[in-house]
């Protein structure tokens, strides 16, 4: 049966090789993760994505979705649905079509929403998820999206370093905030706090899919100078690929405790995502801030954590 959203599914700053930072209405039980598994601890391998000999973009998990083959899915915080190809959703059995528009960079593009009956990722399986689905190939190297959020009945640790992500259940109660930063949940992704060398702070989005870190226009402009170097980076996106001016080498990121020094920035229009989410988006954290630390997350209470198995700040290089 076709059915019918009552607003546009929209996709903002999906960077270099997709890294997507999906967004759709306020979180419905439409985009809520429906867990068919035990709710005990896992631990999951991660891969890395590689779309290019010697330059790691993101990590990957295997899943299946309807009992179909392994598909290669970047694990990306940024996104709220699975995010695959038409191709690959005709050979799953997806149905439920409803008909979306999808808002990056470059024109919108029409797509569907679908729903996957059975979603299995290693151990875990989760039953009618949405699934996002386009008409070209997405990646090189991949096979489409994975939502962090999916798993948000956990407390979710990310370890890039050791390509590990570990699930555990949420204790009873409210969890303790001690190592943990507050964030701004909003369409199942979140934001956090960033100081930006020392001179601007704003809401930045933890986007493990994003395969470059990002800035606004307007926190662009706020910390002055020459910021600006040659030659522009070609970011693409679901809708359409764009030329990003990228920042000056040696951007000072402080977030959660953490710091680091960035070569990778480019500047994007985060008006849009700014308006859907009700919160002025100042940047993307993309996976070369994020690649050097554990991540924990606590979607039930908004807190993010971040620790660094070295000592000192980190650079992503």
């Amino acid at each position: 049966m076709r059915r019918t959203v009552a607003s546009p599914r929209q996709i903002f700053g999906v960077f270099a090789v997709f890294g997507a930072v999906c967004f759709a209405q306020p979180a419905t039980e439409q985009s809520r993760s429906h867990l068919a598994s035990p709710l005990h601890s896992y631990t999951l391998k991660l891969e890395s994505f590689v779309p290019s000999p010697g330059n790691p973009v993101g990590v990957l998990l295997k899943a299946r979705i309807n009992g179909g083959k392994a598909l290669h899915l970047v694990l990306d915080s940024g996104a709220e649905h699975v995010v695959i190809s038409r191709g690959t959703a005709r050979a799953t059995g997806l149905t439920g079509e409803s008909s979306l528009a999808l808002v990056g960079f470059g024109q919108a593009e029409s797509a569907s929403l679908m729903v996957a009956r059975t979603l299995d990722v290693g151990p875990l399986s989760f039953r009618d998820f949405p699934v996002d689905v386009v008409d070209h190939k997405l990646l090189e190297g991949a096979d489409g999206v994975l939502p962090l959020v999916l798993f948000s009945d956990f407390l979710v640790r990310l370890d890039f370093p050791a390509k590990v992500l570990d699930l555990a259940p949420y204790e009873a109660g409210r969890a303790s905030h001690e190592g943990f930063t507050s964030a701004v949940f909003a369409n199942a992704v979140l934001f956090l706090k960033t100081a930006l060398d020392r001179l601007h702070e704003g809401y930045f989005l933890v986007d493990t899919g994003a395969a470059h870190n990002a800035v606004s226009r307007k926190t662009a402009r706020a910390l002055g100078g020459p910021f600006f170097q040659a030659p522009a980076r070609q970011v693409q996106g679901a809708s359409g690929s764009s030329e990003a001016p990228a920042m000056r080498p040696g951007v000072h990121f402080r977030m959660a405790g953490q710091e680091i020094t960035s070569n990778d920035v480019v500047m994007v229009d985060l008006d849009q995502m700014s308006r859907y989410n009700g919160v002025e988006v100042a940047g993307l954290l993309g996976y070369p801030a994020l690649r050097s630390f554990v991540v924990t997350v606590n979607y039930r209470d908004s807190l993010v954590r971040m620790e660094t198995r070295g000592s000192g700040p980190a650079a992503d290089q």
